[in-house]
């Protein structure tokens, strides 16, 4: 092939190629891809944020209310009044803190068995049962017999209450031993 003028001109190795001769856009160079612009993630960061405010937030509510809940779950004894009062002398003089709970009228967290019971062991508590007495208003008395370290054997007479459910109770302080006690 021949090359005069006019004639288009061998192509030349390494050399850009000609612009188009009718006046179109001139030819496009390459570019390597651009990285993605990074997305401002404030949104999602202040939602995590929050979620955990929130989450920490609702567990402090709850441990609150679970410290300040001083129910106890009892399992009274089924039968009257006698099977209640044994069962609560039987619980000291055993030093048992669930017996203990479960036949206390007023079982809480603020006043546990299990620290009852240790000052049972502590100042060595026995009871003895006496008789049945009669008192005022609807509930049952018994006489028992409380003896401790460095106080002489006390006679008092420990209440017991009847409950909307039908079973019975007995009043004891904090420490466990028949509200009546003299210190």
């Amino acid at each position: 092939m021949t090359y005069g003028p006019g004639s288009p001109q061998p192509p030349q190795w390494g050399a850009p190629p000609p612009a188009p001769q009718w006046g179109g856009p001139p030819p496009q160079q390459w570019q390597p891809p651009q990285p993605p612009k990074k997305r401002r993630r404030i949104g999602l960061i202040i939602g995590i944020c929050l979620g955990a405010v929130v989450l920490l937030a609702g567990g402090g509510v709850a441990i609150f209310i679970v410290a300040t809940d001083d129910s106890v779950e009892v399992h009274r004894p089924a039968g009257g009044p006698e099977v209640v009062v044994k069962a609560y002398v039987d619980a000291v003089n055993r030093r048992d803190p669930i017996g203990l709970q479960n036949v206390n009228c007023h079982a809480s967290t603020e006043y546990p068995a299990t620290r009852a019971v240790q000052s049972f062991d502590e100042d060595n508590v026995r009871i003895r049962l006496g008789k049945p007495t009669t008192g005022p208003g609807d509930g049952a008395f018994f006489e028992v017999e409380v003896t401790r370290n460095a106080h002489p054997a006390t006679t008092t007479r420990l209440d017991l209450n009847r409950e909307e459910a039908g079973t019975w109770c007995v009043f004891v302080t904090g420490d466990g031993l028949p509200a009546n006690l003299p210190p």
